[in-house]
C-alpha cells in the first residue's frame, strides 16, 4: 500500500528531532544531577571545616534543596556513623565522603592538642568533624527540570511536525502541478508538455519527462507514417491480383490465358511475401531484443555468407564481383539480420547497376569493422541519398528499373547497423557509381589480420 511521501518525510524528521531532544534532555539531566552532587559535597566540606573550627560559625544550606546541614564532632560512642567508616576516614587523613542511608556524609579529620605542665610538651591526636545532609536523588535534582523539559519537547515536536508537513507539501506542489498537466496530455501529436519552471531538484525530472514525450511523439509519427505506407504498399499488389482474377473469371479463357494470369498473380504474391518478410525484419529490429541472440562471428564469414546468398542475383544481372578481405576481426552480431543487411546492399548493386563491376571490401577502422559495397552504376544524387533510408522510399529511376522493389532494404540495413553500434551511409564510389558503407562496432578485442 502506497504512503504519502510528505507524511513519510515528516515522520522521519520528527523522529530524528524527538531522538535529538531525548538525548539532549538525558545529557542535561545527568549534568544537572552531577553539578548538584558536587555542590553538596563542597557545602558539606565547608560545614565540616566550620565544625572543626568553632570560631567560624556559618550556616550552610544545600543548593537547590534548602535542607540544612547537620554538623557534629564524632565521639567515641558514635552510632550515626559506622565504625568502619570512622576508621577509614582517620586512615585517609583527608575529607572522606560516603553515602549512609538517605544522607550524604563527609568526615573531616582534624588535629586536637592537649597541653601539659611543661610549656613545650603536648600531645597531638586526630578527631573527626562530620557534616551530613539529605543525599541528592534524581527526583530532587532533575524532577522539576524533567517536567518542564518534557512539556517543551512535546510542544516542539508537535510544532515541528506541523511546520514540516506544510513545508514538504508545499515543496511537492510542482509535482502535483506536473501531474495535472500530464493528465491533460490527451495523446500524441498535440505538443502539450510539462512546465519546467520548478525547483532545481525537480526540474531535471520534468525535463526528462518532456524529452520522453518528444521521443514518443516522434516514434508515434514515424509509426503512423509507416503504418500508412505499409497499408498502401500492401493494397497495391492485392488490388492488382483481385483485378487480374476478376478479369480472368469474367469470361471463359484458354489455358494459356489462365497461365498468364496465374504467373502475374504469382509475381504479386512473391512481392507480398517480400513485403511481409521486410516488415517482419523491421519489427524484430524495432523490438530492440537483438542482444539476446547475438553470437561471435568473423567479419569475413559474414561477407562470404551475404555474397553467397546474392550470387545468383549478381550473376543474373551480369555483375562481376571482387571480394577484398583486408581485415577479419571477430564481432558479436545477430547473424541472420547482419547477413541480410549486407545482402540488401549487394542486391541493390545488382538491381541498379546491372552489368557493372561490384566490389565488396572488408576492413577495420578503429573500433569498427566496415563493409564497403562499390558499383560502377549510375549512382545517386547527393541530395537524394539520405532520403533513400526512409521506409518505402524509392527513386523514380528505381521504380522504373525494378517494379519488385519495396523501399525497405536500406531502412532495414541502417536499423540493423545502428542496433550493432554502427551505421550505414551512401557516398560516391571510386568506381564511378555508388558506395554503400556498412559499419559495425567491434565488441570482441580479438582481431586477426587476414592471411593472403
Amino acid at each position: 500500500m502506497s504512503q504519502s511521501i510528505a507524511r513519510q518525510v515528516t515522520a522521519a524528521t520528527t523522529a530524528i528531532l524527538a531522538a535529538t531532544l531525548l538525548l539532549v534532555g538525558i545529557a542535561t539531566a545527568f549534568a544537572l544531577h552531577g553539578s548538584q552532587r558536587i555542590a553538596l559535597d563542597e557545602a558539606l566540606l565547608i560545614a565540616a571545616h566550620g565544625g572543626a573550627h568553632p570560631k567560624i560559625k556559618d550556616d550552610v544550606e544545600v543548593e537547590h534543596s534548602r535542607a540544612p546541614i547537620d554538623v557534629w564532632i564524632v565521639g567515641r560512642h558514635e552510632k550515626r556513623i559506622p565504625a568502619s567508616l570512622v576508621q577509614a576516614a582517620l586512615r585517609q587523613k583527608g575529607p572522606f565522603y560516603e553515602t549512609v542511608g538517605d544522607e550524604r556524609v563527609v568526615l573531616l579529620p582534624f588535629e586536637v592538642g592537649d597541653d601539659h605542665e611543661h610549656e613545650h610538651e603536648h600531645d597531638v591526636r586526630l578527631n573527626l568533624a562530620a557534616a551530613a545532609a539529605p543525599k541528592i536523588t534524581y527526583r530532587r535534582s532533575i524532577g522539576p527540570f524533567a517536567l518542564v523539559y518534557s512539556l517543551f519537547a512535546i510542544f516542539a515536536a508537535l510544532l515541528a511536525t506541523f511546520v514540516q508537513l506544510r513545508m514538504v507539501r508545499r515543496a511537492f506542489t510542482p509535482i502535483e502541478r506536473a501531474r495535472e498537466q500530464a493528465s491533460r496530455v490527451a495523446g500524441f501529436g498535440d505538443d502539450q508538455r510539462l512546465d519546467v519552471d520548478s525547483p532545481a531538484e525537480i526540474q531535471p525530472l520534468l525535463v526528462a519527462i518532456n524529452d520522453l514525450l518528444d521521443r514518443l511523439d516522434r516514434s508515434y509519427q514515424v509509426q503512423a507514417r509507416f503504418s500508412a505506407e505499409a497499408a498502401h504498399e500492401l493494397r497495391t499488389p492485392v488490388t492488382a491480383m483481385l483485378g487480374e482474377l476478376d478479369v480472368a473469371l469474367r469470361n471463359t479463357r484458354s489455358p494459356e490465358d489462365y497461365q498468364a494470369v496465374l504467373t502475374s498473380t504469382r509475381e504479386e504474391v512473391v512481392r507480398l511475401r517480400q513485403l511481409v518478410d521486410g516488415l517482419t525484419a523491421l519489427t524484430r529490429v524495432d523490438a530492440g531484443d537483438l542482444g539476446r541472440t547475438r553470437e561471435p562471428m568473423r567479419a569475413g564469414e559474414i561477407a562470404a555468407n551475404a555474397l553467397r546468398a546474392e550470387s545468383e542475383a549478381l550473376k543474373s544481372a551480369g555483375n562481376t564481383v571482387e571480394f577484398v578481405l583486408d581485415d577479419d576481426p571477430e564481432i558479436e552480431v545477430h547473424r541472420s539480420l547482419v547477413e541480410a543487411a549486407l545482402a540488401n546492399l549487394l542486391r541493390n548493386a545488382a538491381r541498379h547497376a546491372p552489368g557493372s563491376e561490384v566490389k565488396l571490401q572488408v576492413m577495420q577502422k578503429g573500433e569498427f569493422v566496415e563493409f564497403l559495397v562499390d558499383d560502377a552504376g549510375p549512382g545517386v544524387d547527393k541530395e537524394d541519398r539520405d532520403v533513400l533510408f526512409d521506409r518505402f522510399v524509392r527513386t523514380k529511376e528505381a521504380r522504373d528499373l525494378d517494379r519488385q522493389g519495396l523501399g525497405l532494404g536500406l531502412s532495414i540495413t541502417r536499423e540493423v547497423a545502428r542496433r550493432h553500434g554502427g551505421d550505414c551511409t551512401l557516398e560516391e564510389s571510386p568506381l564511378g557509381g555508388l558506395r554503400a558503407r556498412l559499419s559495425l562496432r567491434i565488441t570482441s578485442p580479438k582481431t586477426s589480420k587476414a592471411q593472403v
